[in-house]
This record gives structure tokens, sequence and C-alpha cells, in this order.
């Protein structure tokens, strides 16, 4: 199996969350020399130099300045950190049936029904006291082990279930962690004497800080969500697929990675934005929606020595490729999809087209892509979404109007997206990344 696929394997593996996601990024670019940024540090940039900074732990940008950027612009890989999933809400513990679950809300929007089942695993930052109130310790917790799951009811007692897939999202999303043992009727009598209520409740701060060695009452918030343990592996007679939940968009974000890593410093500047908060609309400091991206451009461009009427410039000569994934035509519903644009699995990168521009590949900007990948011998497909149909948007709009940069948007094939357990191509990813360090890298 291709080296690529495998180390994609790992980094789903390792990136739970968002944050998780980001503290890989910043692992793997801290090992190939990229130096981290303080964004309230004053910088001294220097061109071919490598550098990353982050935002909220949960997003990150990586960049070489370009040794001619003011006439060669910059070259962006666009991907984001976050997947569907389901978030725990505060003060989560509901005790029902002398037995706890931990209370969630919905983001993005998965397949709720592909969450029933599973063992499930906590993930996400905790914050702790410190003297400072405004300089708090963060700290990032994957506790690993199966710990809770999300049971369905007997289909005796639900004899509708599948006929109708409707959940209710107030309380058939809650997931169960343990019981109260000391409840049971043999013990009740004995146990009342001993212990106080306080004492046989489940904590999830206890459950935390055991885990982190910090005290419980050192914790002052979690940001959790739960995840399915199941790893991430190779399905197929031949391991042409690739079974995991988070590909969307942990693959593309991997993809970039892979290309900036590889890349040579060049006369543009080198740029891979891995934005976050894609799932819920980008509507964060963090997301694609916001100014980040573009206070980053002129930060840099300034800080070597550019001018206003630079940032303009150099805007007119740049170029997004916005990495999202895309859908592949699933075999057993093909009526759903577009009667020519069906991109399959294993097939290579997918461009994305929507008349009502809700990707941004346009004629010029799909030509630059498709002569790269036809001069280097990279399948290619095309997706469009079948005529009555409304599809999914992507980062790309938002991401180019926020820039005013000529964008395209495309992405590897997927089925099952937004599943717990998606299902991709192992050789796309081979693909992807070498279109990426192409994008990144030639002339």
């Amino acid at each position: 199996m291709n080296r690529e696929a495998e180390e994609l394997l790992s980094f789903i593996n390792n990136s739970p969350t968002a944050f998780h996601a980001v503290s890989e990024l910043k692992r793997e670019l801290k090992q190939v020399g990229f130096t981290e940024l303080d964004p309230g540090q004053q910088w001294n940039l220097k061109k071919g130099e490598k550098y990353f900074l982050s935002r909220n732990d949960s997003a990150l940008i990586a960049f070489i300045p370009g040794t001619d950027f003011l006439n060669q612009g910059f070259r962006i890989i666009s991907s984001h950190t976050d997947s569907p999933g389901l978030k725990v809400k505060p003060d989560p513990i509901i005790k029902s049936e002398e037995q706890y679950l931990l209370n969630t809300e919905v983001y993005g929007g998965p397949i709720l029904n592909t969450w029933y089942d599973r063992e499930l695993s906590l993930a996400g930052k905790v914050i702790l006291k410190s003297e400072n109130s405004f300089k708090l310790q963060e700290k990032l917790i994957d506790l690993k082990e199966n710990l809770a799951v999300i049971p369905n009811l007997a289909i005796h007692l639900n004899k509708d279930v599948n006929k109708k897939g409707e959940i209710d999202k107030k309380k058939g999303l809650r997931a169960l962690i343990t019981q109260d043992l000391s409840q049971s009727k043999q013990h009740k009598k004995r146990k009342k004497s001993q212990n106080s209520d306080s004492e046989t409740q489940f904590n999830l701060d206890s459950l935390i800080a055991q885990f982190l060695d910090c005290r419980s009452a050192d914790i002052l918030e979690t940001e959790l969500y739960l995840y399915p343990t199941q790893k991430a592996q190779f399905s197929g007679p031949n391991q042409e697929y690739i079974a995991a939940g988070r590909q969307d968009n942990l693959s593309m974000v991997h993809s970039a990675l892979k290309a900036l890593i590889s890349a040579d410093s060049g006369d543009w500047t080198q740029m891979a934005i891995f934005y976050d908060n894609e799932e819920i609309g980008s509507h964060t400091p963090q997301g694609a929606d916001s100014p980040f991206a573009g206070d980053l451009i002129e930060r840099i461009i300034y800080n070597l020595g550019a001018k206003k009427e630079d940032y303009y410039r150099i805007i007119e000569k740049s170029f997004l490729l916005s990495a999202d994934m895309a859908h592949a035509v699933h075999p057993n519903f093909s009526e759903e999809y577009d009667q020519n644009n069906r991109p399959l699995l294993n097939q290579g990168p997918v461009i994305k087209y929507n008349a009502n521009l809700k990707y941004t590949t346009n004629a010029s900007t799909a030509g630059v892509i498709i002569d790269l990948m036809d001069k280097n011998d990279i399948p290619y497909q095309f997706y469009s979404n079948r005529s009555d149909k409304r599809g999914g948007s992507t980062i790309g709009p938002i991401a180019a109007t926020q820039l005013g940069i000529k964008s395209i948007d495309l992405g590897n094939p997927l089925l099952a997206m937004h599943s717990s357990r998606e299902l991709g191509g192992s050789n796309d990813h081979q693909e992807m990344i070498k279109l990426m360090t192409l994008f990144l890298n030639e002339n």
C-alpha cells in the first residue's frame, strides 16, 4: 500500500478533534524546520524561511515567503480541520434509571444514526486554573478508551425503526457512560449508611483530572467531543479503500500538509490555510469567513517591506486552491447523481462545479489545474450536483470572497460523507498530494 495513505490513517487516528489535528500539524511542521510565530509579538520575517501560527488551537496557517512575492503573488491551499460530530454540553451528566448519560448537541451535519451502537471516547480541550486569569493553562485530552455508547432502542419496542429515520436530538443522542452500581437492589441498604449521595455520583471532571494528573478543582472549563474509537483502516481485498471517520476533511488537511512540507522556497509565497468551523458556516475568528488569512497576508508582505499598493498587486497575481472532499457516485443510489458528472473512488481528484458558485471553479481556474494534471499524468474527474438537487458548499466561496483571490474547488471522492465511518479511495490520496505539490512548486 502507498506510504501516503498509511500516513493518512495515522493522522486521522491521532486527530479525534480539530484541536488534535492542529497539534499534529504543529508537530510535523516543526520536524521539518517551520518556526512557530507568536501573533502578539513583533515579527522579523525572512524570504525563503518557513513559518506557521495558530488560532484557538484549532486553525493554523503555514507559509514560506517567496523571494519575488511582489511580482509572483501567493499560491494558497485551504482546507478545514473540523468534522461533523457530537459535542458534549456544559454540565453534561444526566442520571436516569440509576444510569449516567452524557448530554450532547449536534455539531454540523452528521449522519446521526451512524453514531448508534459504537464504542465512543472523549477528546478535546481542558482549561485549568493559574495565577493569571488571562493566561490560563490549556491542555488537550484524548481519553482513548471505550467510555460511552449511544444504544439503540430494541426493535421490539420501536417497530418502525427501519421505516423512519428521524432521531430525537434532545434525548436520542445522550451517551450512556456508566451506572450507579451502589444503587443495586442487593446493596441498597448497606450502602445507604456508608456513602452520602454525593460520593456515589459520577463526576466527569474527576475522570478528566485522573487522566491529566491534576485536581478536579483546578478544572475551570472543558470543550469535549465524542468520537468513535474504531481506528481508521484499509478495506477491500486489495486495500483499495480507506474506512474512517473525519476523512471530510482531514484527508485534504493531510494532503495540503504533505505538499507544503515538501515544497522548496520559490519566487512566490507558498501557503496552506487550515481553517476551523467550516461545518457550522465558518462564521468564527478561526473560520474562513473571518479576516484571519487576509490580515496575515497583509502582515507578511508589510513585514517584508511591501506597501499598501503592493497588496492589491499581489492579490491579483495569487491563486487559491480550496480543498474539500467530493461526493463519489454510490452504486446503490446512482440515480441521485448527475448523468455525466459522477466521480468514482480511486479515479483521481475531483474538480467541483456549481452554476450558482457554491463552488468557486470557473473555466479559467479549472484550466490551470487541468493543464497541470494533464502534463503530469494525474487522473481527474468532475462533479456537479444533479440539477434538481441542492448540494453543500465549501470554504472556497467564503475564503475567495474574503481574500478577493481567484479560486478553484476540488477534493477527493468520498462515500458516506458525514457518516461516523466514511469510505474513501486509498489511491486518490497519493494523487491529490502530487497535484498539490505541483500547484505549490511548478512555474
